[in-house]
């Protein structure tokens, strides 16, 4: 298993945390007080959250499971369809890394051979200084689990099924959270 390293997620001009265990990290930033973008990534969640309530289960080492919380001058009217262009931008990300068949389900669920590899979840809400605060959190399966698709009735893929060579998890966190980072920089200028 590869650990998370603070060091080891390259994200210039962000604040990168890593925590052992945690319910959620996007709950844990909704509490944020910093002003600046920060990455929140844990090596287990307990009570991940989906869309509609669901819950996101990821084995200790398996996944990839962080948020980033980022300030917008957009007001929240402006941020709808967001999740698509996020997920576009991680499907191509996870592509870059070399995950073949990688594709958006809408509006947030990345699949890879008709089966779920991952999901995004934004939320957001009016920031004190104006404008929105924007917290996506993301999962996305690493390694095999192989009594999760029979668990949860339903067809999951892991990166280490989609890619010719081992992916890192502090590079997998990396390439999405620079290409979700750059999507929300173009969102905000074309605003």
């Amino acid at each position: 298993m590869d650990r998370l390293e603070r060091k080891r997620i390259s994200v210039p001009g962000t604040e990168v945390r890593v925590v052992d265990q945690c319910t959620s990290t996007n709950a844990l930033l909704q509490g944020e007080k910093s002003t600046g973008t920060v990455l929140l990534a844990a090596e287990l969640q307990t009570a991940g959250r989906g869309r509609h309530g669901r819950r996101w289960r990821s084995a200790r080492g398996a996944g990839a499971t962080f948020s980033i919380r980022r300030g917008m001058r957009c007001a929240q009217r402006e941020l709808a369809g967001l999740s698509v262009a996020l997920g576009v931008s991680s499907a191509r990300a996870l592509r870059g890394l070399g995950a073949r068949g990688v594709r958006l389900k809408w509006p947030n669920d990345l699949m890879a051979n008709r089966r779920k590899l991952g999901g995004i979840l934004i939320e957001t809400r009016p920031s004190p200084a104006g404008g929105s605060i924007v917290i996506v959190g993301i999962g996305i399966n690493c390694r095999r689990q192989p009594r999760l698709g029979t668990r949860l009735r339903r067809g999951v893929a892991a990166l280490d099924e989609v890619t010719r060579r081992p992916v890192s998890r502090n590079a997998v966190i990396g390439a999405v959270a620079r290409e979700v980072l750059g999507t929300l920089a173009r969102w905000e200028t074309a605003a």
